[in-house]
């Protein structure tokens, strides 16, 4: 009976320290500030800024909340492979005074701070980046394994990227993906649009002319290829505009580090 009751208490003492930091963690309790330079919520921009979780890889944001007068629980949104993961920490309130102390005593964020900051959080942009990017363009992918992917950018979702390329249909996702260039917007020069059909033209004209000069037909053979030429030029003018307008829009360089590309992964 003795060793019976002994057992209980041993079990009792064991769960009620964990039911106790089951109800601690549980609630939410008051929101507090962890600064009037913060507010109530710490986001990526100024937890970088004022150095305030550099072990948390994949950070989002913090919201501190006043259990008690003892006790502040801080719970934190983070990243880790694509995914928006949480976790709690539990401070003493003299450790959250130092913690707020030690951002209070730096200057306020500006926007300007917040823009310099930005480019060091690539892996909470890169699906809007790459949402972004405006299809049937041709991009080239460097692959973590080396490789270069050259062809059109067919769809993006999914976290996957879809690249035609003259071969094959590619589907590469973007954990994998080291870098990808590719341009923001096409340019459309109006003012090209007459030379370049008329250059097409021509060209299709001076081919079939060359064509005439080959096999010698007679007159009427001579001024249908002429004509098919010039069709076949025009025609083709409009695919020539468009690849000019591609070529001359300015391209865009977005890359990854291994570590951002981990955070990214399923």
């Amino acid at each position: 009976m003795m060793v019976k009751l002994s057992n209980s208490l041993k079990i009792i003492k064991f769960i009620l320290p964990v039911c106790f930091l089951a109800i601690v963690f549980g609630q939410d309790g008051e929101i507090i500030p962890l600064s009037q330079k913060v507010g109530l919520t710490l986001d990526a921009e100024e937890n970088l800024f004022y150095n305030v979780y550099s072990d948390i890889d994949g950070f989002e944001s913090a919201q501190f909340y006043e259990i008690s007068i003892q006790t502040v629980i801080a719970r934190i949104s983070y990243v880790q492979y694509s995914q928006q993961k949480t976790s709690k920490r539990k401070y003493k309130m003299m450790d959250f005074l130092r913690m707020k102390e030690a951002v209070d005593v730096q200057p306020i964020i500006t926007v300007e701070d917040r823009l310099l900051v930005r480019e060091n959080l690539t892996y909470l942009q890169t699906d809007e980046i790459l949402s972004g990017i405006q299809e049937d363009q041709y991009v080239i992918i460097y692959h973590r394994s080396g490789r270069r992917i050259r062809g059109t950018l067919k769809e993006y979702g999914n976290k996957n990227l879809i690249i035609q390329t003259p071969v094959s249909l590619e589907k590469i996702p973007i954990w994998d993906m080291e870098s990808i260039s590719y341009r923001e917007g096409i340019n459309y020069h109006s003012n090209w649009k007459f030379p370049l059909y008329a250059f097409s033209a021509l060209a299709g004209l001076i081919l079939a002319e060359s064509w005439n000069k080959q096999t010698r037909p007679n007159i009427d053979s001579v001024w249908y290829y002429r004509f098919l030429g010039s069709m076949a030029g025009l025609l083709a003018g409009s695919e020539a505009f468009q690849t000019f307008n591609v070529l001359t829009s300015p391209k865009t360089f977005f890359a990854l580090t291994p570590e951002e590309m981990d955070r990214l992964k399923e």
